[in-house]
């Protein structure tokens, strides 16, 4: 008999955590599984439309955190759907979706894509109240998803949850032919950088970095992949440091590996990452990564041999690590050729989601997860 899954997200967008489940929706053996999908409307939700297979999708928006009219609706919905199993992800739908749930005595997993030690909001207060949140709503959750080793290790430091009750499943990718021909144009170094752009993901200091790496590479040139609220600041920062030939805004592209293959180098500066989906996009194509040790990108990039890691918000460690890839081509497709082996033997999407359906069928067989 077939087990029935619900799948529920908060965001609209085609960031990180969306592609993951969209992964999830098109991957999921629909022999062993039927597939109900509860989302925002938006690009998510076209892109969930477009995929040839049979998800009942149910269209609701959720515009806060405390949305009481998207707590009713998703309660409904829930109830219309009696799935097995409900499997809720990031932290919008993790509020609403949980609490909507209460009390229907059905499994629910939650995975957190985005915390980590290092990710705080900037008011305190709200920190405290989300902590808190989260705590709470744990007791009605089953089963954490962490998509990282260092996204476990925040939901227990902090208290959220607990050892027993979490579960680490690497996101993954489908194998792509594609390939960049790494520093094989003299003429150009392309160094590129994909993800939403705030404050968080670091741009900043890989933008500051540049003038000095122009000096002694004047041909380097830098693309950005992404949209956000931060990216008038970063033009800003271009136009003030006289940038404006060598970075190209390139804004939101949903098929990125075409683009990364034109590359040399991939860099993701961020001050927090949960694991870093377009990072293993970069190393799928044989890009070497200049990546910020933080959060879950160590257990993704591996330092001196698929890329260089360098300290959060550090724009000398970013230009010293670029120095060291434009100075030595052959290091750096070496590192290009060990990322992609790495990513093909430890982040297949097929892995990722043999582990999730086997979790699946753990859970409705036994909703208390074993500790």
């Amino acid at each position: 008999m077939k087990i029935s899954v619900l799948e529920i997200i908060g965001d609209p967008t085609l960031a990180g955590a969306p592609r993951h489940l969209l992964g999830i929706l098109e991957n999921l053996d629909l022999d062993k599984f039927d597939l109900h999908c509860i989302c925002p409307p938006g690009k998510l939700a076209g892109e969930i439309r477009n995929l040839r297979r049979h998800i009942d999708l149910e269209i609701i928006s959720m515009d806060s955190r405390l949305d009481f009219q998207a707590i009713s609706r998703i309660r409904w919905a829930i109830k219309q759907t009696k799935p097995d199993v409900i499997h809720i992800h990031g932290t919008r739908a993790g509020s609403l979706a949980r609490l909507a749930a209460i009390g229907l005595n059905l499994p629910v997993i939650y995975t957190e894509h985005l915390w980590t030690k290092q990710y705080a909001l900037s008011n305190r207060f709200l920190n405290f109240i989300h902590y808190f949140a989260n705590w709470f709503l744990d007791i009605f959750t089953n089963l954490n998803i962490a998509v990282s080793g260092a996204v476990k290790e925040f939901l227990t430091s902090s208290g959220i949850s607990h050892q027993g009750k979490i579960k680490v499943i690497y996101n993954g990718i489908e194998p792509t032919k594609t390939e960049a021909q790494v520093m094989a144009n003299e003429q150009e170094i392309l160094i590129g950088t994909v993800g939403t752009l705030n404050a968080t993901k670091g741009v900043q200091f890989l933008i500051q970095a540049l003038p000095r790496v122009s000096t002694e590479f004047p041909q380097v040139k830098l693309e950005i992949i992404g949209e956000g609220p931060y990216r008038r600041k970063l033009e800003k920062q271009v136009k003030r440091l006289k940038l404006e030939k060598q970075v190209k805004f390139k804004g939101f592209i949903a098929e990125v590996e075409q683009e990364m293959a034109k590359w040399d180098i991939y860099v993701q500066p961020s001050l927090s990452e949960s694991f870093g989906l377009a990072i293993i996009q970069a190393m799928s194509v044989g890009l070497p990564v200049v990546a910020s040790r933080a959060g879950g990108i160590p257990e993704v990039v591996t330092d001196g041999l698929s890329g260089i890691l360098v300290e959060p918000a550090k724009a000398k460690d970013i230009i010293l690590a670029l120095l060291i890839l434009c100075r030595d081509p052959k290091l750096a497709r070496q590192m290009g050729n060990h990322g992609r082996q790495e990513v093909r033997a430890r982040f297949d999407l097929n892995d990722s989601i043999r582990q999730l359906e086997k979790t699946y069928e753990q859970v409705v067989q036994n909703p208390t997860f074993p500790e």
